[in-house]
């Protein structure tokens, strides 16, 4: 009776140590939206776009200014891209169906977290359950047909049970979901891992009430790779779809892409005004010193730049993603390191001082940002489906089609937006020769 006590009394001391370590490690809020073009930030350079609850976090964080989504093999890039951000892999190892491995959230579940889920989650129901401790409002799938009456589930019992969520918005219903929560987690000591992946401004492009009439599209300055503007971009040979004539009637089609832009402000703008009630929430519990909160873009969308329409392809305004983060321990600061969406599990763990499971093969940043380390990598590499390989260093960027055996060569600090192919110029022979090599070993 004495060893079992003893037993007990010791299992009892490592569980309160347990508690206690954890409840002393910052909170996690991972805000993740779905189709953001890497240019849709009014803090990042765009003053056509109202995003002043971003911009809180971008202004007083960290900015990564040249993150990208490795690329997919599917259409259905959001798939991909969600797979490798949970699992801490690149492309071609990342399980899509999260089936295997130590998933992000698992580890901060084991660290004593709470963890909870709103939103969308695209890699299966049971990944999801082995990863949350609570769920509410979660939509499992790819792209729902509207953004009210989405088929959502709620955690109970362990096990996701659908219900009818009527027609409250997506985003309005996430918010509430988060806020909820988070209020909930104000009365404890835990702390808690709350990831919130919005599905605006995914399609259907439907802001609503004031939002849809919130931008003149008279006043939208269209990026200068538009197919409207440079219809001599438009890569006529590429699988991303040309985008068609759509609803516009006679209009030029400067004014029909001016709309389409104007209404897809409204929805990223509608999408912030709730980002901001979940940062209020976090500052009236009292929670928000003791927080760090990270945005990601799942990746970037064309919308006509270089006449593509869909997002699976290497140009930068699809490949580049933003991640950004503020609140405890992150400095105010920026890096143009070389950094992947996957990079973001093992940072999360190196800036709460969690183990990073061996599987992962990201790069912890948490040198970089605090300011202990350049970079993480020479190049970066993307792929996208079986005709699209690139590669970039600090400067340069090989953007290579294998089946065509051909190439295009953009020198992005001073043509960031693609507009001028320099591979036909004899003095860059050599640096092109050089970045299929840098190309070749990424691929193995």
């Amino acid at each position: 009776m004495t060893r079992h006590w003893l037993i007990c009394l010791v299992a009892l001391g490592l569980s309160v140590a347990l508690g206690q370590a954890a409840a002393k490690r910052p909170n996690v809020l991972f805000i993740f939206t779905d189709d953001q073009r890497p240019d849709a930030f009014s803090a990042l350079g765009n003053p056509d776009i109202k995003t002043p609850n971003m911009d809180r976090i971008i202004n007083s964080g960290f900015v990564f200014n040249q993150a990208y989504i490795q690329g997919s093999m599917t259409g259905a890039t959001c798939l991909p891209s969600r797979a490798m951000l949970m699992s801490g892999k690149p492309l071609f190892r990342a399980p899509l169906r999260l089936y295997s491995g130590v998933l992000m959230p698992q580890v901060f579940q084991k660290a004593g977290y709470k963890t909870f889920a709103t939103g969308k989650w695209h890699n299966g129901e049971l990944s999801f359950e082995n990863c949350f401790d609570e769920a509410e409002a979660v939509f499992f799938g790819g792209a729902a047909r509207t953004h009210v009456n989405v088929p959502v589930h709620r955690m109970i019992a362990g096990l996701m049970v659908p219900y009818d969520a009527g027609e409250t918005f997506s985003t309005d219903l996430f918010a509430d979901a988060a806020i909820d929560f988070i209020e909930r987690q104000s009365k404890t000591e835990q702390p808690f891992f709350c990831y919130i992946p919005f599905t605006a401004p995914h399609s259907p492009v439907t802001p609503p009430g004031k939002w849809a009439a919130m931008y003149d599209p008279e006043k939208i300055t269209l990026p200068p790779n538009h197919s409207a503007l440079r219809p001599d971009l438009a890569d006529k040979r590429q699988s991303g779809r040309r985008g068609g004539r759509g609803r516009g009637g006679n209009a030029s089609p400067v004014d029909r892409a001016k709309q389409q832009y104007a209404t897809y402000y409204g929805l990223i703008s509608h999408l912030d005004h709730h980002i901001g009630r979940v940062l209020d929430t976090l500052e009236k519990t009292g929670q928000a010193e003791n927080t760090i909160v990270l945005f990601a873009t799942d990746h970037g969308m064309a919308m006509n730049s270089h006449g593509q329409s869909g997002k699976h392809n290497a140009y930068e305004h699809t490949s580049r993603v933003q991640i950004f983060a503020s609140g405890a321990g992150v400095p105010k600061g920026s890096s143009d390191a070389l950094v992947y969406l996957y990079d973001i599990y093992p940072t999360l763990c190196g800036l709460t001082g969690l183990s990073i499971p061996g599987e992962v093969e990201g790069k912890n940043l948490a040198g970089v940002i605090h300011g202990k380390q350049a970079k993480v990598r020479d190049h970066l590499f993307t792929a996208y489906m079986d005709d699209q390989r690139a590669i970039r260093d600090d400067r340069w960027k090989l953007f290579y089609r294998p089946k065509e055996d051909r190439a295009a060569l953009y020198d992005l600090k001073n043509d960031p937006h693609e507009l001028n192919d320099l591979a036909a110029k004899p003095e860059h022979k050599k640096r092109i020769a050089d970045l299929k090599i840098a190309l070749a070993k990424a691929q193995h």
